[in-house]
C-alpha cells in the first residue's frame, strides 16, 4: 500500500499538471468568473476541484469501499457539471444537485450501514452526509477556508491520504487564490469528510464541528428571513468574522485552528 504522505506530492503534480494544460494547451476547467455580490475576485480562476478526486485514486480504489469509490464519482461528476454551467451562468439548479447527491449521500453511507440489513441506521447516515457534503461546499467562500478545514477534519477522522490531498491545494487557494475548488472539489472533500465521521462518535463529531456550526446557522438565518436555503448569501461565520474585522488571509487559519482544537481535544 502507498503510504498517506505520498498523497501531498501526488496532489501538487496532479494540481500543477492539470492547471498548466488547462492555461497553455487547452482550456479544459470550467472558470469562475468576477461578478457583483458575493464574489470578490478580479479575472475568472480555474475551478480545479475535479484533480483532488483524481490524484487519490491510488488510495480510494485499493482501500475504499465499491460504495465509497461510486459516491466519490457522482459527487465529483455532479460538481464538475454544475461548475461548467455556472461558468455559462445556467446552474443546474437545486433540484437535480439534491438528486444526484441524494444518491451520492447513498451510496457512501451503504459502505458503512447496509441498507438491506441496517436501513434505519442507512437511512440516518445518508441524511448525515448529505448534510456534510453541502455544508462543506456552504464554507467554500474564502480563500484557503474548505481545504483548510477539510484537511484538519479529514486528518482527524483518520483519512490521512484524503487530508494530504486536501492540504495540496491549499497553496493553489491561499492566500492568493490561483484556483478554486469550485463545486467539484467541495462536493468530494464533504463527501469523504462526512462518509468518514461515521458512526458518530464523540471524536468525530468534534471533527466536524465547525461545518455543522456554519450549515445550522446559515440555513436556520435563511429560513427566518424567508429566503431558500440553497440560495448564497454572506451570512456565513466566515462572513461575520470578517464584517467583525478580521482580515481575510486570517480566517483560514483561524477556521483550521479552531477545527483542530475541537478535533484534536476531544480525543
Amino acid at each position: 500500500m502507498i503510504a498517506a504522505a505520498y498523497a501531498l506530492p501526488v496532489a501538487m503534480v496532479t494540481l500543477f499538471a492539470g492547471d498548466f494544460v488547462n492555461r497553455r494547451v487547452r482550456g479544459w476547467l470550467p472558470d469562475d468568473p468576477p461578478r457583483p455580490g458575493r464574489k470578490q475576485h478580479e479575472r475568472p480562476i480555474p475551478l480545479a476541484g475535479v484533480l483532488l478526486p483524481i490524484a487519490l485514486l491510488p488510495w480510494l480504489v485499493p482501500t475504499a469501499s465499491p460504495w465509497l469509490l461510486a459516491a466519490v464519482v457522482v459527487a465529483t461528476t455532479t460538481g464538475f457539471v454544475d461548475d461548467w454551467h455556472k461558468e455559462r451562468h445556467r446552474e443546474l439548479g437545486w433540484r437535480p444537485k439534491t438528486v444526484a447527491l441524494g444518491v451520492a449521500a447513498m451510496l457512501a453511507a451503504a459502505a458503512w450501514f447496509p441498507p438491506w440489513q441496517q436501513p434505519t441506521a442507512w437511512l440516518l447516515a445518508t441524511a448525515w452526509v448529505f448534510v456534510l457534503t453541502n455544508a462543506t461546499n456552504f464554507l467554500d467562500n474564502t480563500d484557503g477556508v474548505c481545504a483548510a478545514l477539510s484537511a484538519v477534519s479529514l486528518w482527524a477522522l483518520g483519512a490521512e491520504a484524503a487530508a494530504w490531498s486536501a492540504l495540496a491545494f491549499l497553496p493553489w487557494n491561499w492566500p492568493r487564490p490561483r484556483l478554486f475548488l469550485g463545486d467539484s472539489g467541495a462536493y468530494a472533500l464533504g463527501l469523504l469528510v462526512g462518509a468518514h465521521s461515521l458512526p458518530w462518535a464523540n471524536h468525530q463529531l468534534a471533527a466536524v464541528a465547525v461545518q455543522c456550526a456554519d450549515f445550522v446557522q446559515v440555513v436556520v438565518a435563511r429560513l427566518v428571513l424567508g429566503v431558500p436555503p440553497w440560495v448564497g448569501d454572506r451570512r456565513h461565520l466566515t462572513h461575520v468574522v470578517q464584517n467583525l474585522g478580521l482580515p481575510r488571509i486570517a480566517v483560514a487559519p483561524l477556521f483550521a485552528a479552531i477545527a483542530a482544537a475541537l478535533a484534536f481535544g476531544a480525543r
